[in-house]
């Protein structure tokens, strides 16, 4: 049985992910984190390349969301900044706002990629709905108390697996 908090893959960072394969997997949309992910926590708006980059992801067809455990503005602003449905305070690793995110998109969770730099709240959630799940490495080591707690732990599980 797969380890719940190991993702289908690995990547440096979202521009590293391999589109062609996915769509050949049948993924159709993505769920994507932002703290991280997409951008550092004092970045409150994406850069030029990463908004070039999702809105080719659109281009090409693929759903895109935003579900992020940060507060609402924050998440708001990143998502507005590129007419980018949302979801704040999406109680990651819990399920029910990613679902949610799914049938707002009109996929399944089996045609969705969760994408996120965290094990225990984006890889654990997207795998327990069965999504085609990609780690990537974070964008930045500064990091709230918690979350560095909990890189601890995350590097002893991956420490066999990179």
């Amino acid at each position: 049985m797969k380890n719940i908090f190991l993702p289908e893959v690995f990547v440096d960072t979202v521009f590293d992910i391999d589109l062609q394969d996915l769509s050949q997997n049948g993924v159709k949309a993505f769920i994507f984190d932002i703290d991280n992910t997409l951008a550092t926590y004092a970045m409150p708006l994406p850069d030029e390349k990463t908004a070039e980059w999702i809105k080719m992801l659109k281009d090409k067809g693929f759903g895109v969301f935003f579900a992020s455990n940060n507060d609402e503005e924050r998440v708001k602003t990143f998502a507005e900044s590129v007419d980018v449905p949302y979801k704040a305070k999406a109680l990651k690793p819990l399920g029910k706002y990613l679902k949610k995110a799914c049938k707002l998109m009109g996929v399944s969770p089996g045609e969705t990629a969760l994408v996120g730099d965290q094990l225990f709240t984006d890889i654990w959630g997207g795998n327990w709905l069965r999504m085609y799940t990609i780690l990537v490495n974070p964008i930045s080591e500064v990091e709230d108390s918690f979350v560095r707690f909990k890189r601890r732990f995350e590097k002893m599980i991956l420490k066999n697996y990179r």
